[in-house]
């Protein structure tokens, strides 16, 4: 199930340090502590925006924030449905289970991660160079590696391979594989193809001993591949403290993305990550992911990524994301408060 990042205690320290200051946007005298669940880093960011307290005005005063760690977007639905979290890091398919299946009330409240967008990143799915692997009707009889089934990089895999008329089970094998082990897998053979998420990408194809057979967006174009969503009920419930959690949200996002802020967001994340910031070269450039500047997701690609998801078979129905589904009242009132700061 989930783990708990202990490296977090930094967060919960600043909130305490930070509670003696009244805030105009207080609902009630104890702050609400959100629960987020995530699963990879650098890319959703989640484990360090609450780290430095000049950027969060509102931190320990009307919200606190509880980071979680699962393996993917899917498992984040059972926890959600058990009530272990309040917001989660999904993928369009998982949105449409959580709906479908889990009969969960859920809303898409901001964006994490886009994919393919105006020349920035796409999720690479990587081969060993000397795999002899080409193209994707190579693959067959193969090993694939997903980090769970129906996450957004999975939904990508079989879009692909769908288009080449090749199926799961019939013509490959996927593994379930956390994202970390999936490079020393394809080393040792274990693994044929899988998904590889930057820096360790950039890394391994700079090496020459691995290759990109194929990119999220040749498989389904830019897409809103990570967005946050909520629990409906504790959206209504606690509206007042969480208008001020996406101000500071946003606020973190836009602080650590910020050219002029780059060397001690990379060593932020560096030190959480316990690597050297050399590591991370590709941070907050065009070969990382498209983040948008004030969390506006990306309502329509998620309906479209669904809907491909819907043909693939991966969920027997569909949902009509907006209006049922979506809450952009936050990240519309966190734009409109930084804008008025600004003048």
């Amino acid at each position: 199930m989930a783990i708990r990042k202990g490296a977090l205690a930094l967060a919960t320290a600043l909130a305490a340090a930070l509670l003696t200051v009244a805030s105009p946007h207080t609902a009630s005298a104890d702050p609400v502590n959100i629960r987020i669940g995530w699963s990879t880093m650098p890319g959703h960011l989640i484990p360090v925006l609450y780290s430095k307290p000049d950027i969060l005005k509102h931190y320990g005063k009307s919200y606190t924030v509880e980071p979680i760690r699962f393996r993917g977007s899917s498992p984040q639905i059972t926890a959600m449905a058990a009530n272990e979290i309040d917001m989660a890091a999904f993928g369009p398919l998982v949105l449409a289970l959580a709906v479908n299946n889990a009969r969960l009330d859920v809303k898409v409240v901001a964006d994490i991660i886009q994919d393919g967008v105006d020349g920035y990143h796409s999720e690479t799915f990587l081969v060993r160079a000397d795999s002899g692997i080409d193209k994707i009707e190579d693959m067959k009889g193969k090993r694939i590696g997903t980090n769970a089934i129906g996450s957004a990089s999975d939904t990508a895999i079989r879009a692909m391979f769908r288009a080449k008329g090749m199926r799961d089970k019939r013509d490959f094998t996927m593994v379930e594989v956390a994202f970390p082990n999936i490079p020393p897998m394809i080393d040792e053979g274990k693994l044929d193809l899988g998904t590889v998420l930057q820096p360790m990408s950039k890394q391994l194809i700079a090496s020459g001993k691995y290759k990109v057979l194929f990119t999220s967006k040749d498989a389904m174009g830019p897409s809103q591949l990570v967005f946050l969503t909520a629990n409906g009920k504790f959206l209504e419930a606690n509206r007042t403290a969480l208008m001020d959690f996406f101000e500071d949200h946003v606020r973190a996002v836009r602080w650590f993305t910020d050219p002029k802020n780059r060397t001690e967001a990379v060593k932020i994340i560096a030190d959480f990550m316990q690597q050297s910031p050399d590591t991370l070269t590709h941070l907050f450039t065009k070969e990382d992911y498209f983040r948008d500047p004030f969390m506006i997701p990306n309502v329509k690609a998620i309906q479209e990524s669904i809907d491909i998801a819907v043909e693939l078979g991966l969920s027997p129905t569909g949902i009509t994301v907006d209006p049922n589904y979506v809450d952009l009242s936050f990240v519309e009132e966190a734009k409109r408060r930084i804008e008025a700061g600004a003048q």
